[in-house]
């Protein structure tokens, strides 16, 4: 039979009191003052609540058909709702609503309650109701104060099937915006809870401990949670790697609240979805959020977590303009090579070319030269390996608003070449982008649509001998909702002899997104036929960006005719 109840054992844990309030003014004079008022109750803490009140929550809900014969799933689905909770101090009872759908939990209702959460069970008959209010967070020791979280479950019955109404939220006590913080980053140790159903497969409750990295000042955070799977009847456990929540977006610039996009990675497969939450306490310093997610094969989720500010965890650099930590960036080179650039401070970096006979190493301040296009910035050094040394310039261009050209915050690219000095080897030129690539599947379940502009770089040659330098510009126009996008380049080349240049003219692309690497490969065409590849990938909490690189061979008899062109192009979301 289904369990009645989403519910995992947790250690013993530990209370906060509330604050007490001050007493009322007073005044002196020839005759007795009134008696003071007797000072109005306040809550300041969940857990010394001393008058009624609604909460501020946010909310998911999965509606889910189960087979009672064959403990599996039928059907589900999940969506973000909108919920209200509120207590009664008189009755000491709490009332949910959600989806036209409400129950009032009292004390007669209570099966069981500890420092750790109290449990409510109510039936009419008809109706199964359970709520859970988590004090203390599963994975934590230290309660929270100022946020909570809750799951309101409500099971029906008809023969051998049950329709179960899961919703989970987090509520509390939101930190109001003039104290949340606008600049700085932050860390916290997040908590979360949920329920996973697929048909045909054991219903699952997941739980488990994550960090929460935050830049205030660009207003952008990401969030993962590594949780363990229970089976919700066999009560067997699935735990490792690929078994995680994934979530990324942006922060309101006018309240505290921040919403994004979402991943549940389980065993029964993958979910993308949404997210929205908020800070929670005086400044902030807890929050809470949920999330609901849906996958192509019917796999619906919904869940919660809650946070608490952390100093003893490092946040994850969310931008290249606010790097403060070492960061390893893969670097993504035409052919589908891969190499490395592992950036150490501000002024040195490492960079790892894709193949043996392409030199690198480190770079720093004293390699730097002046550059002939202000918005990159120039390396220069000659490297010694086993067959000869090799004079490498290094060209990156600028991230953030020092950047005429494109401003870019998550993204970027950089120029390779060699002097080809050793042995018999010619010239190279490679060029390659990198950033803080979207996570793989995380933009699944967004909708809507997003429209690209940017720039192309590469080079050039032809059967003749020319040699050039491809400069131009990119766009693409993102359809989520379909996971499939359009697009096109325009370019032109500058000889490096000297003679004249050629205009290669405009190429289409189109593709759909990639769930599992992270990365699109798109065919390029001109006048229907196929000239060459691209393989691009999105950048940022919310795919703000897209990069990659291409190559393209032009024919006998077109434009710019038996001409390769090897290059990449970046873009970002207007």
């Amino acid at each position: 039979m289904i369990k009645s109840k989403v519910l995992l054992g947790v250690a013993s844990l530990v209370a906060l009191a509330g604050c007490g309030s001050g007493s009322g003014p007073s005044s002196v004079g020839s005759t007795p003052p009134p008696p003071a008022p007797t000072p109005t109750p306040t809550n300041s803490s969940l857990n010394d609540l001393k008058t009624s009140q609604t909460f501020t929550n946010d909310a998911a809900t999965a509606d889910l058909t189960l087979d009672l014969t064959t403990s599996t799933g039928i059907s589900g689905k999940s969506n973000a709702s909108t919920l209200t909770i509120s207590y009664d101090a008189k009755s000491q009872s709490y009332t949910v609503a959600v989806d036209g759908r409400s129950q009032t939990f009292g004390q007669a209702d209570v099966k069981s309650s500890d420092a750790d959460q109290t449990l409510y069970q109510k039936t009419d008959g008809t109706n199964r109701d359970y709520l859970t209010l988590v004090k203390v967070p599963y994975t934590s020791t230290t309660a929270t104060q100022y946020v909570g979280l809750g799951y309101w479950q409500r099971n029906v019955v008809s023969g051998t099937q049950q329709s179960t109404n899961y919703s989970t939220f987090t509520y509390g006590f939101p930190t109001v915006a003039s104290a949340v913080p606008r600049t700085g980053t932050g860390a916290f140790g997040i908590d979360t809870f949920g329920i996973a159903s697929k048909p045909g497969q054991e219903p699952l409750a997941f739980q488990g401990h994550g960090t929460f990295s935050v830049d205030f000042g660009a207003g952008i955070f990401s969030a993962q949670a590594y949780t363990t799977e229970m089976g919700l009847v066999s009560g067997s456990t699935t735990t490792g790697g690929g078994i995680d929540l994934i979530a990324g977006g942006h922060l309101s610039s006018t309240d505290g609240t921040f919403s994004g996009n979402a991943l549940y990675e389980s065993s029964l497969g993958r979910a993308g979805g949404s997210l929205s939450g908020r800070f929670y306490g005086p400044v902030g310093q807890e929050l809470g959020a949920s999330f609901n997610a849906q996958g192509p094969d019917g796999l619906a989720v919904a869940g919660s977590f809650t946070g608490q500010a952390d100093g003893s965890l490092t946040p994850d650099n969310l931008s290249l303009t606010n790097l403060s930590h070492e960061q390893l960036f893969y670097t993504r080179y035409d052919g589908n090579l891969v190499g490395q650039l592992d950036w150490l401070n501000s002024e040195t970096f490492t960079i790892s070319p894709p193949t043996s006979d392409l030199y690198g190493g480190q770079f720093s301040i004293n390699d730097k030269v002046a550059s002939a296009d202000p918005n990159f910035t120039t390396y220069r050094k000659t490297f010694t390996g086993t067959i000869g040394s090799e004079d490498v310039v290094l060209q990156l261009y600028k991230p953030g608003s020092g950047n005429s050209e494109l401003a870019l915050t998550y993204a970027s690219f950089g120029h390779w070449s060699s002097s080809g000095s050793y042995g018999n080897a010619q010239p190279q030129d490679q060029y390659f982008t990198y950033g803080l690539s979207t996570p793989a599947g995380l933009l699944a379940g967004k909708t809507g649509s997003g429209h690209y502009i940017g720039v192309v770089y590469g080079d050039a040659m032809n059967g003749a001998g020319g040699h050039y330098d491809v400069h131009g510009t990119s766009q693409f126009d993102v359809d989520f909702g379909s996971q499939s996008y359009t697009g096109g380049m325009t370019m032109a080349g500058t000889s490096r002899s000297g003679s004249a240049g050629i205009d290669f003219g405009s190429y289409d692309f189109t593709g759909k997104l990639g769930s599992y690497n992270g990365g699109t490969v798109a065919d390029i065409t001109r006048d229907g036929q196929k000239v060459g590849e691209l393989t691009s990938q999105f950048y940022g909490p919310d795919g703000e960006e897209i990069a990659g690189p291409f190559s393209i061979y032009n024919p006998p008899g077109t434009q710019g005719d038996n001409t390769s062109i090897q290059g990449i192009t970046v873009a970002k979301r207007q």
